[in-house]
């Protein structure tokens, strides 16, 4: 189904929206999971299910980005779509962020989304702008999280963090979705 939100440019709405809701749900899952998981392959196995959840927030991301007109916009969407599908890449690589340059790089990249979307949140008036707040917010205390605490004597602080970063970066992309970005300045 196409609607338009803005005279002339249609957008597509119920299916990305419908992965942005199943994203939230994945990453509410995962989150339970993280907690009550109790061997290593458990945890490992959940930590690629939060790569490909990553991935498909990637994707999200890009299309707002291309669905946007203005360029700022444009850039700031694309930055933090670049930004998940670099920590799915670090977390696909590492999964146990063991290396002390894989975890410097995961708290760098994460850093870097989340400016991208405190920025969109602070330039412009977006539908869904205090999710992009709390995404970015969200993002920005992770990223110092890992960044401070590493090494870990586990992983899973580190990867519940990451799972609730998603959660974050779901539900503002739910509240975003299916309605094309007022880029207006």
């Amino acid at each position: 189904m196409i609607a338009t939100n803005v005279p002339g440019r249609p957008v597509q709405s119920s299916l990305w929206k419908e992965i942005s809701v199943l994203e939230i749900g994945v990453a509410a899952c995962l989150l339970i999971l993280f907690v009550l998981s109790r061997t290593f392959l458990e945890t490992i196995a959940a930590i690629y299910m939060l790569v490909a959840a990553m991935l498909f927030a990637a994707i999200v991301q890009g299309r707002m980005a291309a669905t946007c007109d203005d360029r700022l916009d444009r850039r700031l969407w694309l930055a933090s779509a670049l930004a998940c599908l670099v920590q799915a890449i670090i977390l696909f690589v590492d999964p146990l962020l063991g290396g002390y340059h894989t975890a410097m790089a995961m708290a760098g990249v994460l850093a870097v989304g989340a400016a991208a979307r405190l920025t969109l949140a602070l330039a412009r008036n977006h539908a869904g702008r205090g999710w992009l707040y709390l995404s970015g917010a969200v993002s920005m205390m992770v990223s110092l999280a890992i960044g401070f605490a590493w090494p870990f004597a586990s992983i899973l602080p580190a990867a519940q963090s990451l799972t609730l970063d998603l959660l974050a970066v779901a539900a503002m992309l739910a509240s975003v979705t299916g309605k094309a970005p007022t880029c207006s300045k």
